[in-house]
């Protein structure tokens, strides 16, 4: 079996969970409650796609064990990292450690979710791979839903902003020959296409994640120095109609640029990432 199947959802870290809400309910999105993690010390709102999702991360006890989390705060909020899709965690384990890749056993996740008229309890499992297999990526895991019906309830999906899912993940990487290696390992050698002076992680299915140089960060504003010298960077989230998108963020006062059929959104009005829209 392959380690990986897609890309399963990013990660934006956030300062304050209720205000991010706030902001991406601004956005055109439907947010669902927050939740808890019972193992961790975060808590988190997901936005949910038919195929994917975006998870908005704060803390909730600082003392229980963050995935990063408050590391990655001390330099704002952001894109802190992407979790990849697993059918089964435990085979993928044991493909990691036969094939010599650093990888934790993995672990059950459980969140809490208080609906008005009931609780959801929405399971996961999840394997923390070492620092070095996710170049670019700022931080990343792999996650395997436990209940993959409960994570995605009527109406969740019907965005006033016409959001259909995720169609592409920006990173930044200087070393990109060893990026590539790297993911070679990880994804197998033909997920990982080497385009110029970038790299394209595509899957099959799902978001492609693009990795580019510092120096192409740089040309397309997206640059991050603090972060440097890898990091995950940007998001483009397809949607149905750029013109019915733009119409709503303007009547929201959300402040954003259109580039022809593409809206970058000021990251102060998301919390902090750098989020793009782009008409499917």
């Amino acid at each position: 079996m392959t380690i990986v199947e897609k890309v399963d959802h990013p990660v934006v870290g956030v300062y304050d969970l209720e205000a991010a809400r706030g902001a991406f309910l601004r956005l055109g999105f439907v947010v669902p409650p927050a939740g808890k993690h019972r193992e961790w010390g975060t808590a988190n709102a997901c936005i949910m796609f038919a195929d994917d999702y975006l998870e908005i991360r704060g803390v909730a006890d600082a003392k229980k064990f963050l995935a990063g989390l408050a590391e990655f705060l001390e330099h704002g909020e952001g894109f802190s990292g992407l979790a990849f899709s697993t059918p089964d965690a435990e085979a993928s384990y044991r493909e990691c450690r036969a094939s010599g890749l650093d990888a934790q056993p993995p672990r059950e996740l459980n969140r809490k979710l208080e609906l008005a008229d009931r609780t959801l309890s929405l399971r996961f499992k999840t394997m923390l791979i070492g620092h070095n297999l996710y170049p670019g990526l700022t931080h990343a895991n792999l996650c395997q839903h436990l209940t993959p019906v409960e994570l995605r309830q009527a109406g969740w999906l019907d965005h006033p902003n016409g959001a259909i899912g995720f169609s592409k993940l920006v990173g930044v990487v200087a070393d990109q020959d060893a990026a590539a290696q790297t993911y070679d390992r990880l994804l197998g050698a033909d997920r990982v296409k080497r385009q110029g002076s970038r790299i394209i992680l595509d899957c099959g299915r799902g978001a492609i994640v693009e990795l580019i140089s510092p120096e192409e960060a740089a040309r397309r504003g997206e640059d991050q120095p603090a972060r440097a010298p890898a990091y995950l960077t940007s998001a483009a989230i397809a949607v149905k109609s750029i013109a019915a998108t733009t119409q709503l963020l303007t009547a929201n006062s959300v402040n954003f640029e259109l580039r022809g059929k593409t809206i970058a959104v000021d990251p102060a009005d998301a919390a902090g990432s750098r989020l793009h829209f782009e008409e499917r």
